[in-house]
């Protein structure tokens, strides 16, 4: 049997592909593609022909692909290349609120029942494998498909438990921002480690002892009867899927009031606030040219929603309360072009996995023709000491056009930062902040927002 050239592997994958024997995903000009190894071809072919992979994509649940035929486009002697349709912006489970994971684990239970209904299995039951494509977590991983051999149990049961039910419970027990544990836990939060962080009075929920209190109790210690592992029917297996499905069904987060919670109601400086910068955002977006925006600090979302069924946008922010609310809201509107996902601009999402290139901070991956920071610059300045030329040079890479807020220190919520501490920030001024960015953006229009102090920029990336 062939077998892949090292030099091909080493050359052309991707670095989060090396796990799987199966094949592995590669990049060349600008595209992502899936090698499939000989050795997979039967499963592969199950999938193609029991009508599974055309039931998966029709419904939106698995990432559609075509294969390409040009043998000569790619260097492998055997095997098949598939060209997935291309996701725009890769995200990672730990940038999720609470319900774009608990989405994401009833899809996986779901083409799990579906995979069973054809003879497959699913063998693999990461988050990794979703992602979020046109506002819905989609399946991304052809070579999760395995056929089905009579009386075997589930073998991604134990990983579902770690990789799903882990972080859902610690953010429906604890805090909704645990699920950021998941950056130091990338292969399932170990089940030791889970019943410690969780209350007591857990074990009290029939499902949650048993899918993780009774695993961790006996892990490791099972020694299976010979013949044992091949007498779980079918049957079986559709009430274990099921059973999980409704388990999760029904979990929820945990309610935590948050700093951020209804800042654009409760805590700005009023209406006319609001209106003069939506105001003011739409005449700089009208004069210049993009396609993609990244929202940093977007809070309910409401200037992302400007670009709402236009532009592809991004919304980042740190408070999880926010970007659950709003990934909610644009479920229930059918939006499909933004993405929100949380993320501490101070503490952002690292480098993770093997050699640290696994999976790549969201620092790298964040790029866009337009970037916007309303209302955020006082925060990374003053309450976490962040200089000027700092942010200035973090935000440079990041995009084209800069929209960007300046808040003075006679502003009420600057007051509010300072009103704890020495004012050391001597430097914190309105021509510092000009002088500063200029160094690296040349600064296109200036305004006013409404009767405050605070100035609204639209600046452009030097060359």
């Amino acid at each position: 049997m062939s077998s892949i050239k090292q030099s091909d592997f080493n050359m052309q994958s991707h670095p989060a592909s090396y796990r799987d024997t199966s094949g592995f995903v590669f990049q060349q000009g600008g595209k992502v593609y899936r090698y499939i190894h000989p050795v997979y071809e039967i499963h592969y072919s199950r999938l193609m022909e029991s009508g599974l992979y055309d039931e998966l994509v029709k419904k939106g649940k698995l990432i559609s692909h075509s294969e390409i035929t040009e043998r000569d486009k790619f260097s492998f002697a055997d095997g098949r290349v598939l060209l997935p349709e291309q996701i725009p912006f890769i995200s990672y489970p730990y940038e999720w609120s609470f319900d774009m994971w608990k989405d994401a684990a009833l899809l996986t239970l779901q083409i799990a029942m579906a995979s069973l209904q054809k003879d497959m299995i699913l063998k693999d039951a990461t988050p990794f494998n979703i992602q979020f494509f046109k506002g819905k977590p989609i399946f991304i991983d052809t070579l999760s498909f395995e056929n089905y051999e009579q009386g075997k149990p589930w073998v991604a049961y134990r990983q579902f438990s770690e990789c799903f039910l882990a972080p859902l419970l610690l953010m429906h027990y604890c805090h909704p921002d645990t699920g950021k544990l998941f950056t130091a836990y990338p292969n399932g939060i170990p089940m030791d480690v889970l019943v410690n962080l969780l209350p007591k009075r857990s074990r009290w929920n029939m499902n949650t002892f048993l899918h993780i209190h009774l695993q961790a109790k006996f892990a490791g210690k099972q020694k299976q009867r010979p013949g044992k592992e091949n007498n779980f029917s079918k049957q079986k297996f559709e009430i274990l899927l099921k059973g999980l499905e409704s388990f999760v069904q029904k979990l929820s987060s945990k309610k935590i009031k948050t700093t951020w919670d209804d800042y654009y109601t409760d805590t700005i400086l009023g209406d006319d606030y609001l209106a003069s910068k939506t105001a003011l955002v739409k005449s700089f977006i009208s004069e210049i040219e993009f396609s993609n925006v990244i929202d940093l600090g977007a809070n309910d979302g409401h200037f992302s929603l400007l670009f709402a069924g236009d532009k592809q946008v991004i919304a980042t922010d740190s408070d999880p309360n926010c970007i659950n609310n709003f990934y909610l809201k644009n479920k229930q509107d059918g939006s499909s072009n933004i993405l929100p996902l949380v993320n501490d601009l101070t503490t952002p999402s690292p480098a993770i996995g093997w050699n640290n290139t696994e999976r790549g901070s969201i620092t790298e991956r964040l790029k866009a023709d337009l970037v916007l920071a309303l209302a955020l610059v006082h925060h990374l300045a003053i309450a976490n000491n962040v200089p000027f030329p700092f942010i200035a040079e973090w935000l440079q890479p990041i995009g084209q056009y800069l929209i960007i807020e300046f808040v003075p220190k006679s502003d009420e919520k600057v007051k509010l930062l300072l009103q704890n501490r020495k004012d050391i920030f001597n430097d914190y001024n309105l021509e510092h902040f000009k002088t500063v960015f200029a160094a690296n953006y040349q600064i296109v229009k200036e305004a006013t927002v409404g009767h405050t102090n605070r100035v609204l920029f639209l600046m452009k990336r030097n060359s």
